[in-house]
C-alpha cells in the first residue's frame, strides 16, 4: 500500500490557531503509524480537528519551487518534512514563525545533519512573493535557500494556493484591506511529518522553540534508525 493511501478524505474547514497547553485528548496510548506520543496540546481527536493532526497521513502535494525552476513532490522526499505556509509582507506571526524554521535550518546545518530533515515554506500569496521579495526574506532571516534541506514553495496562482494551503493543509487565509494593498488574517498550523508520511506534530501558533522541534526530529529518527 502506498505510504499516503490512509489519507482521510473530505474537505479542509478553517481553523484559527491557538496557543497554550490544553491538555491531551487522546490519552496515553500512541497513534498506529506515529513514532512520538500523543501531542499534549491538542485540543480535539485528530479526526475532528479541520487540519491533518497527529497520527495522520500528511497530504500529497507538488508545487514549483521558484529558484530552481522545479517542482517539489511530497511523494518523492524520502526524509523528515517540517512544513509551514506564510507570506513574506506578513506583519506579524509569520515573523517568528519563519525565524524558528531558519533556526532549526542553521542548527542542522551546522551539525551536517542537512539530509534529516527537508523544510516546505509555502507562500500563499504567490502574485507578492516574487523571487526578490523571497530573496529579502531569506537574506532577513538568515535562511539559506541555496541548501537541499531548504525549499520555498510558490504556488502558480491564488486558486492553487487556497487548494494546497487551505484545503489540504488546513491553514485558513483571507486577505484583509491593509496599508500596504493587502494582508491576511491567517492561521498557524506547522507540521512535522515522519519519513513514512504520517504527521507527527501538528505545531499550532508561532512561538515554537528550536530545541523542542529538534527534540521532536530526533525522537523520530531515532526509531527509524
Amino acid at each position: 500500500m502506498n505510504r499516503r493511501a490512509l489519507l482521510r478524505s473530505g474537505a479542509l474547514g478553517a481553523v484559527v490557531a491557538t496557543a497554550g497547553c490544553l491538555g491531551s485528548l487522546l490519552g496515553d496510548e500512541g497513534a498506529e503509524h506515529a513514532v512520538l506520543g500523543p501531542q499534549d496540546d491538542q485540543i480535539a481527536d485528530s479526526a475532528n480537528l479541520a487540519y491533518p493532526a497527529y497520527g495522520e497521513a500528511f497530504p500529497d502535494f507538488s508545487l514549483p519551487d521558484p529558484f530552481t525552476d522545479e517542482r517539489v513532490d511530497t511523494t518523492e522526499i524520502d526524509s523528515c518534512l517540517l512544513v509551514t505556509a506564510f507570506y513574506t509582507f506578513c506583519p506579524a506571526e509569520c515573523i517568528p514563525l519563519m525565524s524558528t524554521f531558519a533556526g532549526v535550518q542553521a542548527e542542522l546545518l551546522d551539525a551536517g545533519r542537512e539530509a534529516d530533515a527537508t523544510i516546505l515554506a509555502i507562500s500563499f500569496d504567490p502574485e507578492r512573493d516574487t523571487v526578490p521579495a523571497l530573496e529579502e526574506h531569506a537574506d532577513m532571516m538568515g535562511i539559506d535557500y541555496a541548501a537541499d534541506n531548504w525549499h520555498y514553495l510558490r504556488p502558480e496562482d491564488d486558486e492553487r494556493a487556497s487548494e494546497v494551503v487551505d484545503e489540504k493543509l488546513g491553514i485558513a487565509f483571507e486577505p484583509t484591506d491593509g496599508t500596504a494593498g493587502y494582508d491576511f488574517n491567517h492561521a498557524v498550523i506547522s507540521y512535522l511529518v515522519n519519513p513514512d508520511g504520517y504527521v507527527e506534530r501538528a505545531y499550532r501558533g508561532e512561538n515554537l522553540p528550536v530545541d523542542g522541534i529538534l527534540e521532536d526530529l530526533d525522537s523520530v529518527l531515532a526509531a527509524y534508525e
